[in-house]
């Protein structure tokens, strides 16, 4: 096959080959390729030149249609139950994600060529239907130079799909990028622009609450993690919420909070984790004795080989905190000085350590 008849292929394969000649008869293509209408003449240019402009009248509304159901669907269907289509039966949530729009997508089509087939009666004449089958020697020779020298307008169609799937895939880079050089205000505002679109997405809820915490908008970042567990299906970021409550919430809210998700732990060495923060925040609120009591637990695990995800040194330099304001001076001392040879490029704070960088 040459390169000319490649293309010939290309064009009765398209939307561009509306009709094709067979002796004396035309056969018009339908809005659904394979439904053809046969008329008994063979019908003149100027005829056929209308026929073209309609035929792109009604493929224009037809698509038109089409990209709007699927975006009505979308954002009227998926998104908001999007949690509940998750948590159906795989078969049930295929049915209803891709069955069901196929059917109105098809029906959508059914009607585009009724109204299609009613202009042909009304303005070119009555027609026999057949099945529309071009073939390369029925093709006008006209009609194929002028399909290879007409610019493809539908280049920029696909142009503007491949840049909307672009930023579909790589923004949530760019935010997460945002974050890390500190650009907080543009990474909030850039995730509120994404989460408008896609409000799906877990891992930019995340990257815009990280940012909002940076930003001391407390509250909407803890809005914002909830909807990162919500659309994760889990609770991945249980610990970022506790983290950023530390920051605006009563120090008795909190110290229930802290209690409520130590209890509802099931691997220890998280709950030592989650007790050794729990201690950090004390200290931050002056409860030192409070604090105390529960470094000491903590270091005694420790110190028994027990297993733990808690930083050693962080736990002894905030003992060496508390027994300094306690006035047991000797004891600070020493635990700095365990602190300091465990971790000796550490900079030791009391601020939480629950809330991860995305």
């Amino acid at each position: 096959m040459d390169i000319n008849d490649y293309r010939k292929k290309i064009f009765i394969n398209s939307q561009c080959c509306t009709y094709y000649n067979i002796n004396n008869y035309t056969v018009l293509a339908g809005i659904m390729r394979n439904n053809g209408y046969l008329y008994s003449v063979k019908l003149p240019d100027e005829k056929i030149k209308q026929i073209n402009a309609a035929y792109r009248r009604f493929t224009t509304l037809l698509n038109s249609l089409v990209a709007i159901e699927i975006l009505l669907y979308i954002y009227l269907v998926i998104f908001p139950y999007f949690i509940e289509f998750m948590k159906m039966p795989f078969w049930i949530s295929i049915l209803i994600l891709a069955f069901i729009p196929l059917v109105v997508l098809y029906f959508t089509y059914i009607g585009v060529n009724y109204l299609y087939e009613n202009y042909l009666t009304r303005y070119v004449g009555t027609f026999k239907k057949t099945n529309f089958k071009p073939d390369i020697k029925y093709i006008d020779d006209k009609a194929f130079q002028e399909y290879i020298s007409t610019p493809r307008k539908s280049i920029f169609v696909v142009l503007i799909l491949a840049i909307l799937f672009l930023g579909y895939v790589f923004t949530p880079f760019i935010i997460s990028g945002l974050n890390g050089s500190k650009q907080y205000k543009m990474a909030d505002n850039l995730a509120a622009v994404y989460l408008k679109l896609v409000p799906i997405a877990p891992e930019v809820y995340a990257d815009r609450a990280y940012a909002e915490f940076n930003l001391k908008k407390y509250k909407d970042a803890v809005k914002n993690y909830e909807n990162a567990n919500k659309y994760s299906l889990s609770d991945n970021f249980a610990e970022d919420i506790l983290g950023v409550k530390t920051y605006y919430l009563p120090y008795k809210d909190v110290l229930a909070e802290f209690d409520k998700a130590i209890a509802n732990e099931e691997e220890k060495p998280e709950k030592y984790f989650l007790r050794s923060e729990k201690a950090a925040y004390q200290i931050k609120n002056k409860d030192y004795v409070a604090a105390y009591n529960e470094l000491n637990k903590l270091l005694y695990a420790y110190e028994k080989n027990e297993k733990v995800f808690f930083s050693p040194a962080d736990v002894y330099y905030n003992r060496a905190t508390v027994r300094t304001v306690l006035g047991d001076y000797n004891g600070a001392k020493l635990d700095k000085i365990m602190a300091e040879k465990m971790c000796p490029e550490c900079k030791f704070t009391t601020e939480t350590k629950l809330i991860k960088k995305p």
